[in-house]
């Protein structure tokens, strides 16, 4: 009995190993796979030998730099601005404007696809901007919105300035003249609250990202809270997108919560178009707003811009829809139950469920989910470059899948090379959104499109739509599809050519 009982356990331990070898064997195919679905950063310049246009450039940019002069000796400014091709003449300026810090800067805002096609779609230019404070000159790096974020220190006059040398280097005079989308983060939020008071008559909306009460002082209460009401600044509409996680012991508790919260009440109160959207657990910064204030825009611009004028047009109100802060409701006017003065007016049933999912509280599971893809240690250790929109979805789901990529080209660069490029246009749903890369309908990597940071500019400024594969066989097939998490559409195949 004792022989087959040694039988028995060696075929036991052989059972186990042999268990325990396939259970990482298929671990490892599982970690592999998953490792293809982790999003790598597009090429930033074309390392592929091809005669090809790059049609993400749809629109030419311009650079103007307002020196300090003896009235705002601590301030200097630089500007860029992307104006569509064939646009004649431009109809508006969408402005983006950065917020405080002695590094801060929003040129790249120009840069930023999916604003680039919001401004497209009606024949605006998109304008990023960099303030700088001279501390030799009497400025502080320490509170730069002392001076570039109050508009009557020489932030507003090297604007219009800026707008006018504009108009000359682009051949487009109307610049100096147009209305305007105001959009600001943090004190650029504050900046552009004041802009929109001061010229209402060209203020199309506002949108004011954790920011917007407009302390400028520390010794006397806001305007804002205090002045008389211009009755013109009640018919431009604005949307305040507010983090939640902004509690009384964060640093930008009172001017990125608190105040621009008392500021939405009093003129919401007093009848004005406004809305607050507040995002749970999300602080100071944000890479989901623009999902939630591109289509509002979007319906605000429609709404707002007449036919061949550039005199706006008044809302109608009462074709809007009305949401609760505190529940989340919403309704169109004639529905809702609630004070309606006390809720966030929003321009149409669009653009209300895209505020509800913005507003509303995540899960559990993707707290969890969002914790470990914000960890880049951790991320690192995995091998996965990207983090948050890696793993995690965005807050405000998408309602189109976008549209297949055209123009695979697939040529051979070595033995054992390939180089791929294809054509994408990005859309106000997607902006330049992930793309996956298939050789033989198998996966072969998975590429981030354009991703923005918390403040919402792009991190890579300038990508190129292609992709080298070192592990090339001789008649290989390849697909590119652009997908988001509805799905994805594949481009047509295309083999391998050579270039003579």
């Amino acid at each position: 009995m004792i022989i087959p009982f040694r039988i028995n356990v060696r075929w036991k331990f052989l059972c186990i190993f042999l268990i325990a070898a396939l259970t990482v064997f298929l671990m490892h195919l599982g970690w592999s796979k998953w490792l293809l679905s982790i999003p790598q950063p597009l090429s930033q310049k074309s390392t592929i030998p091809l005669v090809q246009l790059d049609n993400l450039q749809r629109g030419s940019y311009y650079a103007v730099s307002i020196l300090s002069t003896d009235l705002f000796p601590h301030l200097s400014a630089n500007y860029r601005l992307w104006i569509p091709n064939g646009v004649e003449p431009v109809r508006g300026v969408i402005v983006r404007q950065h917020g405080c810090g002695a590094g801060a800067t929003g040129l790249s805002y120009a840069n930023d696809l999916q604003w680039q096609a919001l401004a497209l779609k009606y024949q605006f230019a998109l304008l990023g901007s960099k303030y700088t404070t001279d501390q030799t000159v009497g400025g502080s790096l320490d509170d730069p919105c002392n001076y570039w974020g109050v508009i009557d220190r020489g932030s507003e006059d090297a604007f219009l300035k800026a707008l006018d040398e504009f108009g000359q280097k682009s051949r487009h005079p109307e610049l100096n003249k147009l209305p305007w989308v105001l959009w600001g983060y943090s004190g650029g939020a504050d900046w552009s609250i004041q802009m929109s008071q001061k010229y209402p008559d060209r203020t199309i909306a506002l949108v004011a990202m954790r920011g917007g009460g407009a302390k400028i002082s520390s010794t006397e209460p806001p305007k804002l809270l205090t002045a008389d009401i211009n009755p013109a600044v009640l018919g431009v509409p604005a949307l305040y997108a507010l983090g939640g996680a902004e509690t009384p012991n964060t640093v930008y508790f009172d001017e990125g919560y608190d105040l621009p919260k008392q500021v939405f009440t009093r003129f919401r109160k007093a009848g004005a178009p406004w809305a607050i959207a507040v995002e749970t657990d999300m602080g100071h910064g944000s890479t989901d707003t623009r999902l939630l204030a591109i289509p509002y825009l979007d319906s605000i611009l429609t709404a707002r811009l007449a036919k061949d004028s550039t005199k706006l047009r008044q809302l109608d109100e009462s074709k809007g829809w009305l949401a609760n802060p505190s529940t989340h409701e919403i309704a169109p006017i004639s529905q809702y139950k609630g004070d309606p003065l006390q809720a966030a007016w929003l321009p149409d049933r669009k653009t209300a469920y895209k505020w509800q999912a913005y507003v509303a509280n995540p899960n559990l599971w993707d707290k969890v989910r969002y914790r470990f893809c914000s960890s880049h240690k951790l991320l690192a250790l995995l091998g996965a470059a990207y983090l948050t929109e890696s793993c995690y979805p965005d807050r405000v789901s998408p309602t189109l899948i976008p549209e297949a990529p055209t123009n695979l080209r697939v040529v051979r660069v070595s033995t054992t090379e390939v180089g791929l490029t294809w054509d994408f246009t990005p859309d106000l749903e997607n902006g330049l959104p992930k793309f996956r890369v298939y050789r033989n309908n198998s996966l072969i990597v998975t590429l981030q499109g354009q991703e923005r940071g918390g403040d919402d500019t792009p991190i890579y400024p300038h990508v190129v739509l292609e992709f080298r594969d070192k592990a090339a066989g001789e008649n290989d097939i390849y697909t590119v599809s652009a997908f988001n998490s509805l799905g994805e559409n594949i481009s047509r195949s295309a083999r391998i050519v050579r270039e003579n």
